[in-house]
């Protein structure tokens, strides 16, 4: 071989299995190979997690900001990436899984897999899956995606804690994904359909419209790590649809005067968005309401399933896809607040649309984990 040249070899060996076979963190894999004299060895480090309980993680690096200093957590599991099921023995779970009632399915060696119809928001290259392939948008076609562990990152709020928790906030770090409308028609959130699907049939004044009542809450998480998830009290006042800093000319000309008239009472949730405050706040890594481009703490992209599920997606390098706040537009009756690609806050989107990604938040007790 010429230096620099790369080609397919076969023949190598690893300890891959014998690594993942127990949980861990940072645990060292090694491949080695040898071609005549000449033997190499490469080290990685994986993760290995159990979706049903929390784990810090050692080895990620985020799609969106790589600072190393966050904490990211495995909990969860959710469908993300694109599969090739070609030569896998595939059988449909009964019952399904929560909201994926006749669509979820097991190679019968612990890996599932939910089988979706492709709705993308638009067909250009940010619509491509991460194998390269291109999304279908008409809801005719439909794709394999491979259910994995949620990646959360934990907010770095200076006490550790979150409202009157003891435990600290974390959001998903991708957009999971779209097609879930805010609301049928008001912006109210304790009422809103967002909430319904985040939680199920759990949560104050929540029932479902969806499988049985069950929504996010009961589809990504275990009955044992349902049960380690906090409720929590989410503001909802109109204070908490308001930036975290405003001038008094910004409050005036953009804020209504810091009147609401669409925030509701506040709900006890075990899932929820952030809200227009919480996503602007320092405390929590993020930046001015106005702030925006690449590097923004704010932006988050979307995985393949959200993509096929109908989510925006901004096809400019380094940038992500639209996201939706839990706080009310203050004058609009049928907007609510999202985030938008490059990472700006000061942004809304008719409470009816479909193109909202989802980032879904909780509170949980990471002590030991």
């Amino acid at each position: 071989m010429k230096m620099g040249e790369t080609r397919e070899v076969t023949g190598w060996t690893t300890n891959f299995s014998d690594v993942t076979s127990e949980k861990g963190v940072n645990k060292k894999v090694t491949v080695s190979y040898t071609e005549g004299d000449n033997a190499e060895t490469a080290t990685f480090t994986v993760d290995v997690v159990d979706p049903s309980v929390p784990t810090k993680l050692t080895s990620y690096i985020s799609p969106n900001h790589t600072d190393d200093t966050w904490t990211y957590m495995a909990f969860g599991e959710w469908p993300q990436t694109k599969a090739n099921v070609e030569g896998i023995s595939l059988q449909q779970v009964v019952g399904g899984r929560g909201y994926f009632k006749d669509n979820y399915y097991t190679d019968g060696n612990g890996n599932y897999y939910v089988k979706a119809a492709e709705n993308a928001n638009g067909s250009g290259d940010a619509y491509k899956y991460s194998d390269g392939t291109k999304a279908g948008q008409d809801g005719t076609s439909t794709q394999w995606f491979k259910v994995e562990p949620i990646i959360w990152r934990v907010l770095n709020a200076k006490d550790g804690k979150y409202n009157e928790s003891e435990n600290p906030l974390l959001l998903a770090e991708n957009i999971l994904t779209g097609g879930i409308k805010w609301a049928y028609s008001r912006n109210n959130y304790m009422e809103s359909n967002i909430r319904k699907w985040l939680n199920g049939n759990s949560g104050s004044g929540a029932q479902s419209d969806y499988n049985g009542g069950a929504g996010f809450l009961q589809t990504a998480f275990t009955s044992e790590a349902q049960g380690l998830i906090t409720p929590t009290t989410v503001d909802n006042s109109a204070t908490s649809t308001l930036p975290n800093i405003l001038t008094e000319e910004q409050k005036t000309t953009d804020w209504n005067n810091g009147k609401n008239d669409y925030a509701c009472g506040d709900t006890t949730d075990k899932i929820f968005l952030l809200s227009e405050q919480e996503a602007t706040m320092s405390d929590y890594g993020f930046a001015e309401y106005t702030a925006y481009g690449q590097g923004n703490t704010r932006i988050r992209v979307t995985t393949d399933y959200a993509k096929a599920a109908g989510a925006y997606q901004s096809g400019t390098t380094g940038y992500g896809g639209l996201w939706w706040l839990r706080s009310p537009h203050c004058s609009v009756e049928d907007d609510a607040r999202s985030i938008n690609g490059y990472g700006n806050a000061h942004y809304s989107g008719s409470v009816g649309a479909t193109y909202g990604g989802v980032v879904p938040a909780l509170s949980i007790s990471i002590n030991g984990n």
